[in-house]
């Protein structure tokens, strides 16, 4: 679904991604790791056309990211930031109904089916009881439930999120997390997200790409990605990797003893 050919990027004269080149197919749980800084957040916004390549290739279903027009890729591929403004007065419902943008008329009036995908939404996410409530005045985990609507109504097929369980607790992390993979499963989304805690990872990513210093490390299952020697080198920390006696899946524990 999605080749990305030795692509890199950057701001202004400085370059982050370093002739980075994989592919992440259709119906992928796909999770983005590595230190911050180490150009996971740059990689999505290339992914997403916000950003231009310095050089090399993008294509989603074989043609070019550069071809598609904007209102044409936000029908493909939709994204939550790490940090959205949600200091303005919008209803929750009013705020969802923002995601609909790309599909509405030359006038911007949402169509009785814009109202319609929008109850849907807020009944898949059981938030009927935050529909009249101001977006800014939703507690940390509503509010994260409220943005991943609005990028749910946008009906893509292809949804980008850039640390979506940032500052969650570990219920509301877990509760965010089972939406996706639910997207994923029974929707058939592909899922990309960019995460740093390395356990939720291997948990819900059945693909994971490991960046160091705006190159990749490895990509692949978390059984190959996440292992001792490539974690020690790029965190720069000692660990032991278990196997989950539940999932069996890799599980990452720093021990108290440094290399450093």
């Amino acid at each position: 679904m999605i080749r990305i050919e030795n692509v890199s990027a950057g701001y202004l004269n400085k370059k982050i991604l370093k002739n980075i080149s994989f592919n992440i197919d259709n119906k992928d749980f796909f999770g983005i790791i590595g230190k911050n800084g180490t150009g996971k957040s740059t990689l999505l916004k290339v992914i997403c056309n916000l950003i231009k390549a310095y050089a090399g290739n993008i294509f989603i279903n074989n043609k070019n990211i550069n071809l598609f027009s904007i209102k044409d890729l936000a029908k493909i591929i939709a994204f939550l930031p790490q940090h959205v403004d949600t200091s303005m007065s919008f209803t929750v419902a009013e705020f969802i109904m923002l995601g609909r943008y790309s599909h509405m008329n030359i006038f911007k009036i949402p169509s009785t089916y814009d109202y319609i995908k929008v109850k849907e939404i807020i009944n898949f996410f059981q938030i009927e009881n935050l529909t009249n409530k101001k977006i800014n005045e939703l507690s940390y985990g509503e509010k994260q439930k409220v943005l991943i609507a609005q990028v749910l109504v946008q009906e893509t097929n292809i949804i980008v999120f850039d640390e979506p369980t940032s500052h969650l607790d570990i219920g509301n992390q877990n509760n965010i997390l089972k939406i996706l993979r639910n997207l994923n499963e029974k929707y058939n989304k592909t899922i990309i997200l960019t995460l740093h805690d390395l356990n939720i990872a291997s948990e819900f990513c059945n693909k994971i790409l490991l960046i160091d210093n705006g190159s990749i490390c490895r990509c692949g299952i978390p059984e190959e990605v996440l292992n001792y020697k490539d974690i020690e080198k790029i965190y720069k920390t000692m660990v032991v990797i278990k196997i989950n006696p539940i999932s069996n899946k890799p599980y990452v524990i720093p021990i108290s003893k440094s290399k450093i």
